[in-house]
């Protein structure tokens, strides 16, 4: 199975008037994740999936893009268990869940997932996703793909130009 995770697009800042609970993403982060999705249609194709986020809005629209784009998704989960770095992902929850799991939420706490699961520890920027094969009898996660949205977009692009060919 596939465990996705997604780091939430670039967030207006905080604020007096806007808590760091509330911030909303930018048009740039709805592009970013937009660019995310796009080629996540290409790996998962329409395969049912679920998708989780945390409470905080910014995770949750992006967690609402994602939704809008990929064609499997059935709706978006919120869960306080993503802003935990404590919380485990065990393989009671990804049995049950039998099919690809996007999860959306934070840096560092992805960083800390990450590495809870395949032993890679890298830092997650705006909009960035770690797509990692998990396999479930053997509690081992392996990560395929560490993507930020410039390289989604190079990535896409050079789509585009074979099927033009």
């Amino acid at each position: 199975m596939y465990i996705i995770l997604v780091r939430h697009g670039e967030a207006e800042p905080e604020t007096d008037k806007v808590s760091n609970r509330s911030r909303r993403l930018t048009d740039k982060g709805r592009r970013q994740v937009k660019k995310s999705a796009e080629l996540l249609k290409r790996l998962l194709g329409n395969q049912p999936l679920t998708v989780w986020a945390s409470p905080y809005r910014r995770t949750r629209e992006t967690a609402e893009v994602l939704v809008s784009e990929l064609a499997g998704a059935e709706g978006v989960q919120v869960t306080d268990k993503l802003i935990q770095t404590s919380w485990v992902l065990t393989s009671s929850q990804l049995i049950r869940e039998g099919r690809p799991l996007i999860l959306v939420s934070h840096q560092p706490i992805l960083q800390s997932y990450l590495l809870s699961i395949a032993s890679a520890g890298l830092k997650f920027a705006p909009a960035s996703m770690a797509v990692i094969r998990y396999d479930v009898a053997w509690r081992e996660g392996k990560l395929l793909a560490f993507l930020t949205p410039g390289l989604c977009r190079m990535i896409e692009d050079s789509y585009r130009e074979s099927e033009e060919e």
